[in-house]
């Protein structure tokens, strides 16, 4: 089997890549700008291709001809960016994928990566949240995935085999500190080191998040190209939340010491969203999947490799 990972440089890319060649595909991976420094890629056809590029996306398909394909690509930090980004990357460079997958590869399994995010603010009661919960994004990035996943179901319906992944929040080794649970890791391991002070920040640390360990995450993307239902949307999540304040207390107790946490209003965001809950019902049913690992275990792991990073 030949699979096609776009974005493969990214945080998932390498776990899904690494998952893939366990299981003897023929993996092309494709990054943008940054050059993956894993080992593991020199096992791959890896190819710098540029998803707003359409002739180039058109070349790559004729040279490689997938099987399978798991678009990861496009911007996935939420702020920061200027607006016009998200829509060029990650609703017209997905717009271009479906495009050339029409022409080029229309029998090939498509799993597009949407995200938890494009759900936006849902009422306590009506959560855990399902599919069938409307899509109401409240920043550019989560609008950007909510349309390109609205685009993918009108591709299905008209013959591709389209499943849609909707990821909440997942976290592992590798992950940079955009993001809370690695930020909040190597925060607590500069301590355990005797490199900083206990004070660690935040913005509301009530928010609660369900959060999945990346390799639990790729399994399930895996399981969705094999059994899911080409249309449907499938959310890839754990069924149970943490605040910030949980994790960063968790984090503390794996390491061993002792902190303050500081909620600053600087890092509190305007659209935040104080409950994140999903429903994992749908894909257990049609795939099978469920979480492995322990969300400890994955903050263990977690900090386990920042403090070698840091001391390295």
């Amino acid at each position: 089997m030949r699979a096609l990972v776009t974005g493969a440089a990214g945080f998932v890319g390498h776990y899904l890549v690494k998952l893939l060649l366990e299981k003897g595909y023929t993996v092309c991976a494709t990054y943008h700008r940054r050059l993956p420094n894993n080992l593991l890629f020199e096992k791959t056809d890896l190819k710098q291709v540029d998803i707003t590029d359409k002739e180039s996306l058109r070349s790559l398909f004729y040279e490689f001809l997938p099987d399978e394909i798991y678009h990861l690509a496009g911007i996935a930090v939420t702020t920061g960016i200027e607006p016009k980004e998200y829509y060029r990357v990650n609703f017209y460079g997905t717009l271009n994928l479906f495009e050339v997958v029409r022409e080029a590869a229309p029998q090939a399994r498509m799993l597009y990566v949407s995200s938890a995010a494009a759900y936006g603010p849902v009422p306590t009661e009506k959560q855990p949240i399902g599919e069938d919960m409307p899509l109401k994004p409240v920043n550019h990035y989560a609008a950007s995935k909510a349309a390109a996943d609205v685009v993918a179901s009108a591709y299905a319906a008209q013959g591709l085999c389209i499943v849609r992944a909707r990821p909440f929040n997942h976290t592992g080794a590798g992950q940079t500190t955009d993001y809370v649970c690695s930020r909040l890791a190597k925060e607590v391991a500069e301590v355990a080191l005797g490199r900083t002070k206990a004070v660690l920040t935040a913005g509301n640390l009530d928010a609660a998040r369900d959060f999945t360990d990346v390799r639990d995450v790729v399994r399930a993307y895996w399981l969705l190209l094999q059994k899911g239902r080409p249309g449907e949307a499938y959310n890839v999540c754990s069924g149970k939340v943490y605040s910030v304040r949980e994790i960063a207390e968790t984090l503390a107790a794996i390491g061993e010491v002792d902190i303050t946490l500081q909620s600053l209003p600087e890092l509190q965001r305007r659209t935040d969203i104080p409950l994140l809950l999903g429903s994992a019902e749908k894909i257990g049913y049609d795939t099978g999947w469920q979480p492995d690992i322990p969300f400890k275990q994955t903050l263990a792991d977690l900090l386990d490799w920042w403090k070698g990073k840091l001391e390295a």
